[in-house]
């Protein structure tokens, strides 16, 4: 046990309803227990206005008490009852024990049931920790509600930006951030409507071509040979090789956008082989690294026969005139197939691996179209969206471009 002196306010001495009061005497366990203790003190005298009022105070605080008047003792238990002071002594000597002393006038000495209070300190922490949980989770409710919409426009724009037109954010608020995402949900489909209506203007404009081109071919089969009809024969098949790309593109456009993808079971090392046998003897040649087992997916054959040759296509005519063949390779990787086509070419820049998935980006438009329309890539790029794969370019440390597709099995 360890003692303490408190000393007494003017307050407290009208309490007891003695002026002569000027220390209270506190027996406590430790010193973490003093203020609880001087507490306590104040509670009781809060409620012991005079000698008439002890018992009472005993029994409603349930405690021991103790009045010493002019060296004569009255004792009350725990529960208001009368008691011999030397028993109630004795039997509160694992208690805490305070006492109020005065230089004239009474004294009283309390036994406090330490247990029973940190108990119901204990109470009172629980509480206050409780409450401090749930005003915690309350606020951040409130803020999940305030940025959830954030969150959500947020997403949209990074969408936006990998060219994905179609998306909407939910619009469930009409304050500044409602209006913002109802702006973005309009920005969107204007921009959608726009390249949608681009994309059919070169349809149109495709399929108008072929007539005209099909006339001009005929009567150019009526001129005599030479340099000039050789000239104009070249530019007609440059042309029909550009309505050729412009209408696969609609082509994957129209079947990516509702009219349906074909599932055929396709043997991807049959139909890379049917591809290369179609190059002939192309410099610098191709050559299919066979995988050991089959490889298989479901998928509509037209568009993987376009994006394996349009890959080819595009390595070869980005050789160089000392470079190795191009490498074709198949593989099963757990439930996807992967396309590697690696050439030995000039390669593609790291800052361009992006750009050149979009229509008519070409790495050096000096050279005109005989080294294509910037078209290839970009179809390839829309065919693996439209089959819910992925398509990405490599950087070697040798020269050349590695092009890579996952596509699901």
């Amino acid at each position: 046990m360890i003692a303490y002196l408190v000393p007494v306010t003017t307050a407290q001495r009208r309490l007891l309803g003695e002026d002569h009061v000027d220390r209270i005497f506190v027996q406590a366990v430790s010193k973490d227990l003093i203020k609880t203790a001087i507490r306590e003190v104040r509670s009781l005298l809060r409620d012991l206005h005079d000698l008439s009022d002890s018992q009472a105070v005993s029994r409603n605080h349930g405690i021991g008490m103790i009045i010493v008047i002019d060296g004569e003792r009255i004792a009350f238990g725990r529960d208001g009852e009368s008691i011999d002071p030397d028993v109630l002594t004795a039997e509160s000597g694992s208690l805490r024990r305070i006492e109020v002393s005065s230089h004239a006038g009474p004294q009283y000495i309390f036994f406090l049931n330490h247990e029973k209070l940190n108990q119901e300190n204990k109470s009172l922490l629980f509480g206050l920790i409780l409450l401090l949980l749930i005003t915690i989770g309350m606020v951040y409710a409130i803020q999940l509600s305030l940025l959830r919409p954030l969150k959500w426009l947020r997403s949209g724009v990074e969408a936006v930006s990998q060219g994905d037109f179609s998306t909407r954010v939910p619009v469930v608020r009409n304050d500044e951030i409602g209006r913002v995402a109802r702006s973005f949900n309009q920005m969107t489909g204007r921009v959608r409507q726009m390249m949608d209506d681009r994309e059919r203007l070169l349809a149109d404009v495709s399929h108008e071509l072929r007539s005209p081109l099909a006339r001009i071919k005929v009567a150019l089969e009526l001129l005599p040979g030479g340099e000039k009809r050789d000239s104009i024969s070249q530019d007609i098949r440059e042309m029909e090789a550009l309505i050729t790309a412009l209408l696969e593109r609609e082509q994957v456009r129209n079947k990516a956008g509702g009219n349906g993808i074909a599932q055929d079971r396709i043997n991807l090392v049959t139909l890379a082989a049917e591809v290369i046998d179609g190059f002939g003897k192309t410099t610098p040649g191709i050559e299919l690294d066979l995988p050991p087992e089959r490889v298989e997916i479901n998928a509509d054959t037209a568009l993987i026969k376009v994006l394996v040759q349009n890959l080819i296509d595009n390595a070869v005519k980005f050789s160089l005139a000392d470079s190795g063949p191009v490498q074709v390779s198949l593989r099963q990787v757990d439930k996807s197939v992967e396309i590697v086509v690696v050439d030995d070419g000039q390669g593609i820049p790291e800052q361009k691996a992006r750009k050149v998935f979009e229509p008519f980006v070409k790495l050096n438009p000096a050279r005109g179209h005989r080294a294509g329309y910037g078209l290839g890539l970009n179809l390839c790029h829309r065919i693996v969206q439209s089959l819910g794969g992925s398509i990405e370019i490599l950087q070697r440390e040798q020269r050349g471009t590695k092009v890579r597709v996952v596509l699901p099995g």
